[in-house]
């Protein structure tokens, strides 16, 4: 039996991906989730396994070649399976290299500060032959740096590191896919020619802007959008943060921020409201989650991706701090992997951490609301009849009215105002109070 392996959906917003290297050649035989191919999306760049054992019998997709998701890569042939299993390799883009193997020194396992983009499958080979990648120049989009970035700058036989050490011996170069196996790429169309006014720069999107603007374009022909927006006076979460914060940032190592304190009431709020957690199936079933994966949007060189808390209702609050920090922090460098991409169930963004009052954000498929967090201010408001000034911040809802009415919406966001200036945290925080 013959099966396809086809471009995967690494992402939720993902909708197409390139061909890196084939690990695998025609001919040659492959185990169930073996690494058979490298390919790279605008978020990961990750090794895909095949999902049967067999014989490589045709590929269809050459190296450096973009397709949409769901177009078949290879075929198996099943009936060609080796006899002897050699142990399946399940792990998907490794961060690091085994913790079992000797450890090597290289200027290359930390990615120095300024360095382009560079993926997990980059990083290993680039510690392999011992290249720091701060002297490699990237030329993928965005600057990223790229396999064969990496793989030109080894053959061009320039030192690997700032050291006296000699570079390391380059490997072969890998075996292109014969010609007359592989079908003609399809000619390519020129972009069409738009001439550009006096003072104009005409240049391409990067793959992550295409990304997202298909998402959105998406999302808002699917989703009957409605927002709503409360004010929520945070002088509550504001006097408990500043007890604790450098306490806090000293002992952990990171700061501890308002999304935190926002996230943990929110989760409180979507239990209460599980309509807001939830997935449309079709035009008659709906899916409600009994937990809940917190989308969190980061914004990144080139648009936005949207790195996800597995689990979040079980987390205590530094858990949260420190999920949200460390995930902002992969996706900035470009090192999230494909489950941390996907799955989300409801989404937060934080544009407020740039200077915005009041946005009304696109809901990000599949989920069926998104909350955005604004820029916290120090406001005159009116209190029992006096004016007060007060750490106020207003909070907009986008929520998709085919399953979410407005009263739901309203009673959602006002037991997350009450959540976030009545809860006292001091169970969470006790340990931080000096």
């Amino acid at each position: 039996m013959t099966v396809p392996l086809t471009m995967p959906r690494l992402g939720e917003t993902v909708t197409e991906g390139t061909i890196l290297k084939w690990l695998k050649k025609e001919g040659e035989t492959v185990e169930k989730d073996e690494s058979i191919v490298e390919i790279s999306t605008a978020k990961v760049e990750t090794e895909i396994p095949s999902p049967v054992s067999g014989t490589v019998t045709k590929i269809l997709v050459r190296e450096e070649e973009t397709v949409d998701v769901g177009v078949e890569l290879a075929l198996i042939d099943e009936a060609g399976a080796p006899r002897q299993k050699k142990p399946a390799d399940t792990s998907i883009a490794p961060e690091a290299p085994d913790e079992k193997a000797p450890a090597q020194p290289s200027a290359a396992k930390e990615v120095p500060a300024g360095v382009g983009f560079a993926s997990p499958v980059v990083r290993k080979l680039a510690v392999e032959h011992d290249i720091n990648l701060a002297l490699v120049q990237g030329t993928g989009a965005g600057g990223r740096i790229t396999r064969k970035d990496v793989e030109e700058y080894i053959a061009a036989g320039k030192p690997a590191a700032a050291t006296a050490a000699a570079p390391a011996e380059p490997k072969p170069a890998p075996e292109a896919v014969p010609p007359a196996k592989a079908p003609a790429p399809a000619a390519e169309v020129p972009p069409v020619e738009v001439p550009g006014l006096p003072g104009e720069r005409i240049v391409t999107m990067s793959r992550l802007r295409r990304e997202i603007a298909q998402h959105m374009v998406r999302s808002r022909k699917t989703a009957a959008h409605v927002t709503a927006i409360i004010e929520v006076d945070m002088g509550n979460i504001h006097i408990q943060r500043e007890r604790i914060k450098e306490t806090f940032k000293r002992r952990e190592g990171f700061p501890i921020t308002y999304l935190a304190f926002v996230a943990k009431a929110t989760i409180d709020a979507l239990s209460n409201f599980p309509t807001l957690n939830a997935r449309i199936i079709d035009e008659q079933r709906m899916a409600l989650h009994d937990y809940v994966n917190l989308g969190i949007a980061v914004a990144v060189k080139d648009g936005l991706i949207v790195p996800v808390i597995k689990g979040a209702e079980n987390m205590s609050l530094t858990g949260l701090a420190r999920e949200i920090f460390e995930l902002a922090d992969k996706a900035r460098a470009g090192r999230l992997s494909v489950d941390e991409v996907t799955g989300s169930t409801f989404t937060i963004t934080n544009p407020g951490s740039f200077g915005s009052i009041i946005q009304t954000p696109i809901i990000n498929q599949p989920n069926v609301a998104i909350l955005s967090l604004e820029a916290i201010q120090k406001r005159a408001i009116v209190i029992d009849d006096a004016i007060a000034i007060r750490h106020m911040v207003y909070m907009p809802l986008s929520y998709d009215h085919r399953i979410i009415d407005g009263a739901i919406a309203a009673q959602f966001l006002t037991r997350l105002k009450h959540n976030l200036e009545t809860w006292d945290f001091t169970p969470d925080l006790a340990s931080f109070l000096e």
